[in-house]
């Protein structure tokens, strides 16, 4: 039992250590890679639209690390890209009409947002919907301390027009400022090399922050989440948690879950973080997947020891690619000193394998070992 309680310890720390200040040039580098991210999302953004419901045939690994070919829509292949692993919220900026009601959504899921284009603008081709875009302008870098899987972000200032038709009969030159918050996904040996999309904020002056419709509430309490505003964003989360469609949200669940383990914006609870996080996994979020099979491989924080639902948890997060699981899998695949893992040296090194192409140090040096054996 004590080894399983360091494992878990060490595998619910956050995985960078302390802040690496970026210099000078590291700040231009992540500046100028969060700009053209940018540039390319609304690059196909314009292309997508047109055929977002065709569909392509893409490539991708198995269980078995066969490449197997596979149909899937335009619309999931470019959310696929930008937005991994992230039922990311966006303020809906598209609205033709500066002067909305406030009963209009102006908050949606990347899915519903791509939609929503979709239905303003239809074949942006035919009817001549022009994007320009500056980006760059007020730039500002962060460093995430408190997520599970430290970051480095930063917003960059969008100045976006959409110019044309929309609805096939209007017209409208719609320029509104967003903020673009854009995250480095890199492990400790490939800083400032990959990245992602985390928000895309627009907020309505009409929006009262006292009382927000769900979707809006969530996404608010989750950029506050990103920025490392804890009171804020536990205050807005603890909020809309009342209602019964926020449980099918496995970020903004995550998030509740993760402050009530570490005590961030509000005390530690044990029974809290339990009730949220298994709502996460529920949602197939792969941190809370992990950490909920590592505190039921322990038998601590909360729940009773359940090595059966400690393997189906982690396990399935390993499938769905996350590192950290895929390297405790090989773990126990290596040491079998798990009743529910036959102890497999192959399957070890298949798991390692698979950590290891994502930049894990630990799988690399356990693969590296196996390999000279």
């Amino acid at each position: 039992m004590f080894k399983k309680i360091i494992c878990a310890l060490a595998c619910l720390l956050p995985t960078w250590g302390f802040a690496q200040k970026l210099n000078s040039v590291e700040e231009q580098i992540l500046k100028s890679e969060a700009v053209k991210l940018a540039e390319a999302y609304y690059a196909a953004l314009t292309k997508v639209i047109p055929i977002l419901k065709d569909s392509t045939s893409i490539t991708e690994e198995d269980d078995s690390e066969k490449p197997t070919k596979k149909r899937k829509t335009n619309k999931d292949v470019f959310i696929d890209k930008f937005f991994p692993n992230h039922d990311i919220y966006v303020y809906n900026d598209l609205n033709p009409d500066d002067d909305a009601k406030r009963t209009d959504r102006r908050v949606m899921t990347i899915a519903e947002y791509l939609d929503e284009v979709k239905n303003y603008y239809g074949d942006m081709a035919k009817e001549k919907t022009v994007f320009t875009l500056k980006t760059g302008a007020g730039a500002k870098v962060g460093y995430n301390t408190q997520s599970p899987d430290k970051y480095y972000y930063v917003q960059v200032v969008i100045e976006r027009t959409m110019k044309g038709m929309y609805m096939g009969k209007y017209y409208t030159e719609n320029t509104k400022k967003l903020d673009m918050y854009v995250r480095t996904v890199d492990k400790q040996d490939t800083k400032l090399k990959k990245f992602e999309i985390i928000g895309i904020d627009y907020e309505s002056r009409k929006i009262v922050v006292e009382n927000l419709p769900l979707e809006e509430g969530m996404a608010k309490g989750m950029r506050f989440f990103d920025q490392e505003d804890f009171e804020k964003s536990f205050q807005y989360l603890l909020k809309y948690s009342k209602e019964k469609k926020f449980e099918k949200n496995g970020n903004a669940t995550f998030a509740l879950g993760y402050m009530y383990f570490w005590g961030r914006g509000t005390e530690r609870n044990d029974a809290e973080m339990v009730k949220w996080l298994e709502a996460s996994a529920k949602r197939d979020n792969l941190y809370a997947l992990h950490y909920m099979g590592e505190n039921y491989y322990m038998g601590e924080y909360g729940v009773a020891e359940d090595e059966k639902k400690a393997v189906k948890y982690i396990k399935e997060a390993a499938k769905k690619g996350f590192d950290e699981s895929q390297y405790w899998m090989g773990e126990r695949n290596e040491k079998g000193d798990c009743k529910e893992i036959k102890k497999d040296v192959k399957d070890a090194i298949k798991y390692y394998k698979k950590a290891s192409k994502q930049g894990h140090l630990k799988a690399q040096a356990a693969l590296k070992r196996l390999e000279k054996k």
